[in-house]
């Protein structure tokens, strides 16, 4: 019987347990209430591949409907400096309502083996209080192939954030 730590753990962050229900909650009223809305933060970071097919998509919205995004796409021979806009009041209200709290609760304690240069995701939703990150495989068919497609729940959001960054650097689209 081993009364040292369980090794399977490693290399995951450990804090404070999020309660998904409490974050589910405020996302709902920040919807309508600005003033809930003001410490909100949705963030996507995804990367990957190597040099030549290197990729990155970065974007942050904060509860003002500041945002920020910025691309750079070896592959496709994309490259956007950060840009700074301004989301309107509907598309804020539209990134709030395509998160679910408790799916992406469940998408965060799960612990896949994400393949070497794969293109790998990280969903950030905070409301000031406490922060959900959620890690899946970015490129649908790398995803497809090695079976771990991302849940319907993170699906969401992720192409509402796709969506919101596209205009926000005035591209037809980010996506991988």
């Amino acid at each position: 019987m081993s009364t040292g730590p369980d090794e399977s753990a490693k290399g995951y962050p450990a804090g404070a347990p999020v309660a998904p229900a409490q974050l589910a909650q405020t996302l709902k009223q920040a919807v309508e209430d600005p003033e809930v809305r003001a410490p909100i933060s949705v963030r996507l970071d995804v990367e990957g591949g190597q040099r030549e097919d290197r990729y990155e998509f970065h974007f942050a919205a904060m509860g003002s409907g500041e945002a920020e995004a910025a691309l750079l796409c070896n592959l496709r021979g994309r490259a956007i400096e950060p840009r700074r806009a301004q989301l309107e009041e509907a598309e804020l209200a539209g990134l709030l309502k395509a998160i679910d709290a408790r799916s992406l609760a469940e998408a965060s304690k799960a612990r896949a083996r994400i393949p070497p240069d794969s293109l790998v995701g990280r969903l950030r939703v905070s409301d000031g209080k406490q922060e959900m990150i959620v890690f899946f495989m970015a490129d649908p068919e790398q995803a497809k192939t090695a079976g771990y497609e991302p849940p319907a729940g993170v699906a969401r959001v992720v192409d509402e954030i796709y969506a919101l960054g596209a205009k926000a650097l005035e591209t037809e689209d980010v996506r991988p």
